[in-house]
């Protein structure tokens, strides 16, 4: 009979070893990774036979939703033993997960399923928008002016240029230094490098990639305006050397490449974890009434004013599950996109519009996928 549970630091070989088995990365990240982003408090894992054969992680981090900085925690991997997969143990995980995190002071937690239709089940709905550009982009005939290759010791002045752009979005980390930091660490340390474009000894933006045999990947590509991103565009096309590229942009990007498709997709989803704490934090005074259902959570059923006060004597304006609530929180949807998709119930249509009025959508956008 299989026994989930927290994970304690004993049990990090055994984490690792199935982690490598999964996903195959190199010993460089493995090293890493486990020195710096395993929690055993934040990761979940599954004992059957005697064997540790599952394993759902997750670490601390910071989020802005609609300007307001709340406590987060990164969903960062669900892997299985081949040998033990389809025996339903992803459900259970996920609740003993996100109840844990809700003792940890957590709110949300932002992932980037690899198939979004398996965490619908868990009341997972998209909660931010990605631009990709892909294809075979014609090379350009040189690097673009002002482009550098990126050193560790210049990581400093990378970060306001991130803090700026990170305050236009819904949705996506608020790092400090300590963490954007981080952030490079993970990649670099599994192959990853990065360009700088810097005016005048002014940093305007940086992109993060991973350029192989096989193409190039740019994760992370910040900038303070539209002409830097498209410095940095084409400097990944010259980069890339005519091979197969894939660059992730926020939503609102106008970047492009002559040769390449854009498309933008739902992309990032949300999870509820403390909805009380996040209404107190984003939605502070408000006194409309909503009545919320999750069955991952039980914190987050019944019935509260939107400052998060549990409310006892008042029927509700709005009724919705915790999913819904929280595409609204993030600024993804409108009460009224919600309503037109039968995702919620308005009894109280003044009420509604007064929240779309004060509470309008937002570019929801997330760098991080784990």
């Amino acid at each position: 009979m299989a026994v989930q549970r927290l994970c304690t630091i004993e049990d990090k070989p055994f984490l690792r070893a199935l982690w490598q088995r999964c996903f195959g990365d190199t010993d460089s990240f493995l090293d890493y990774y486990y020195d710096n982003r395993f929690y055993p408090e934040y990761t979940v894992c599954t004992i059957e036979d005697d064997k540790l054969v599952n394993a759902m992680y997750s670490f601390p981090v910071n989020m802005y939703i609609r300007g307001n900085i709340v406590p987060a925690a990164m969903l960062a991997g669900f892997c299985t033993d081949p040998d033990y997969r389809g025996r339903g143990y992803m459900s259970t995980a996920f609740e003993i997960l996100i109840n844990n995190l809700v003792d940890s002071g957590i709110t949300v937690g932002p992932h980037t399923p690899v198939k979004h239709d398996n965490y619908i089940r868990q009341g997972n709905y998209t909660a931010t928008e990605t631009k990709f550009i892909t294809g075979l982009a014609d090379k350009p005939k040189i690097m673009p002016s002002y482009i550098n290759f990126g050193r560790m010791s210049e990581i400093g002045k990378l970060y306001s240029v991130y803090t700026r752009f990170s305050e236009k979005y819904s949705g996506i980390l608020a790092r400090s230094l300590s963490d954007f930091k981080m952030k490079f660490m993970d990649l670099i340390s599994d192959g990853g490098e990065f360009i700088i474009f810097e005016k005048y000894g002014i940093v305007g933006g940086y992109a993060l990639y991973f350029n192989g045999v096989d193409g190039l990947s740019a994760v992370e590509v910040v900038y303070d305006n539209e002409e830097t991103a498209l410095n940095l565009v084409n400097a990944l096309a010259f980069i890339a050397d005519c091979k197969p590229l894939k660059i992730k942009l926020p939503p609102d990007s106008a970047a492009n490449l002559a040769g390449c498709e854009e498309k933008t997709i739902p992309h990032g989803v949300a999870a509820a974890v403390d909805i009380p704490k996040l209404m107190r934090m984003v939605f502070k005074e408000d006194n409309i009434v909503i009545e919320l259902k999750d069955h991952v959570c039980k914190l987050n059923n019944g019935t509260f004013r939107m400052n998060g006060e549990k409310e006892e004597n008042k029927n509700p304006d709005l009724e919705m599950d915790a999913g819904h609530f929280m595409q609204f929180a993030e600024g993804y949807k409108t009460i009224e996109e919600l309503l037109e998709e039968g995702n919620a119930v308005v009894n109280n249509k003044t009420a509604a519009e007064y929240l779309d009025k004060k509470y309008p959508k937002c570019i929801c956008y997330i760098c991080d996928e784990y």
